[in-house]
């Protein structure tokens, strides 16, 4: 990469650190929360909600309206928000100011996740694109993995405060260097005149686009399914399959590394096979490691392993196939790029939210509700595959002469 491209790349990682760490830094601190609001375990669990509703609702209104009046304006608004949110939440009295700090950042994540995807491929193109792209995937799951871990041990040696306190900080830094230091990459020639009619008609376009659904449920349910296992195994694997908790933590150490070396490999693979064989191998991995799933669930059920192992080669594969269907699916419909990076953010998050409260939803203690949620997103994810690869395949032999 040159180094206006690593300058670039080094801008959108800011401007997604806090809204990464945002949900997950303060979960080891519910317990101090609870006693402090003199709330509830369910009620406790309000907090992710509000902001989950912030987000999708904020998520598909930031994209149309930078692709009118570019991408900084409105990504200022964006960390306003989530600056002002985090500081409603730092020095929040009652559990009810502390919902309302949750949902103003929310709203102004939204804007984060939705703008910082905008700004990756206003940058970059094709081939750079994909190589940002797992970049940012490798280092996005340290930042999760390493939140809640940096929120324990604020939490045990300051206070819960000090969650909030930290959130505060990175959304200042993101605020503070998105103002001075990152450029407008939304050129005015490619801008289009607000319009409601406009914006109606391009989210008409996106929703009535059959190949961009595919590719967006592709890359959802790819990302859905890692963090259903991620999720599941610290009751699972500690709780009943009874490994301890000091050992606990290399499991999931593994399954990140997976996670970094797909993602790492993958521009390798491209350059050395090409994109179809790359997603030839990536499909044939994700299929593989759901009959490993599935036999470990029937063989050895409460083999931790097994069990990883299965979720290994389909890390691996789904790092070699989303970020190549992510990329299609944003250049799709290249004139409303911010309207398609709204839906596909929003779109991501809602379903895997949704797949995990469904697997919390049947998880009985047993690995079986799991290893079938898991196994469906393959094969839903698999077929979507084949029925959307046929379609091009047919469309570019048509268009030959």
């Amino acid at each position: 990469m040159t180094t206006k491209e690593i300058k670039y790349l080094s801008l959108i990682i800011t401007i997604f650190i806090g809204a990464c760490i945002e949900t997950d830094i303060f979960l080891p601190a519910f317990p101090d929360m609870i006693d402090y609001f003199s709330t509830t375990e369910e009620a406790i669990q309000s907090l992710l909600t509000w902001n989950f509703i912030g987000i999708c609702l904020s998520g598909p209104i930031y994209g149309p309206l930078s692709d009118s009046h570019g991408r900084k304006k409105l990504l200022m608004a964006a960390l306003s928000l989530f600056l002002i949110g985090s500081l409603f939440t730092l020095s929040a009295q009652t559990f009810e100011m502390m919902l309302f700090g949750r949902l103003l950042q929310g709203l102004g994540c939204g804007g984060c996740f939705t703008l910082g995807t905008a700004v990756m491929f206003d940058t970059f193109q094709s081939e750079k694109a994909i190589r940002a792209l797992n970049l940012i995937n490798s280092i996005i799951p340290f930042m999760m993995a390493a939140a809640p871990l940096l929120g324990g041990y604020l939490n045990y040696t300051f206070g819960f405060r000090s969650n909030f306190l930290a959130i505060s900080l990175f959304a200042l830094l993101s605020f503070l260097i998105t103002l001075f230091f990152l450029p407008e990459t939304h050129a005015v020639e490619k801008r289009a005149p607000f319009s409601i009619e406009r914006i109606a008609k391009d989210y008409k376009l996106a929703f009535t686009t059959l190949q961009f659904w595919q590719l967006t449920i592709v890359v959802s349910l790819a990302f859905a399914g890692y963090m259903v296992f991620l999720s599941a195994t610290a009751v699972l694997f500690v709780m009943q399959f009874g490994v301890s908790k000091a050992i606990f933590p290399l499991f999931q150490a593994t399954i990140i590394a997976a996670w970094l070396v797909g993602s790492l490999t993958c521009s390798h693979a491209i350059r050395k096979w090409g994109t179809n064989k790359v997603k030839q191998i990536g499909t044939t991995m994700i299929a593989l490691s759901g009959i490993w799933l599935v036999g470990s669930a029937i063989v050895a059920p409460e083999d931790p392993y097994l069990l990883t192992s299965g979720i290994l080669i389909y890390t691996f594969g789904i790092n070699w196939t989303q970020g190549l269907y992510f990329l299609e699916c944003m250049e799709l419909l290249p004139g409303i790029k911010g309207v398609t990076a709204s839906l596909l953010t929003s779109t991501r998050l809602l379903i895997t939210a949704g797949v995990v409260a469904l697997s919390s939803h049947f998880y009985d203690g047993k690995v079986y509700a799991v290893v079938m949620i898991v196994s469906g997103i393959i094969l839903t994810s698999l077929t979507t595959i084949f029925f959307y690869e046929r379609a091009k395949t047919r469309k570019t032999l048509l268009i030959k002469p």
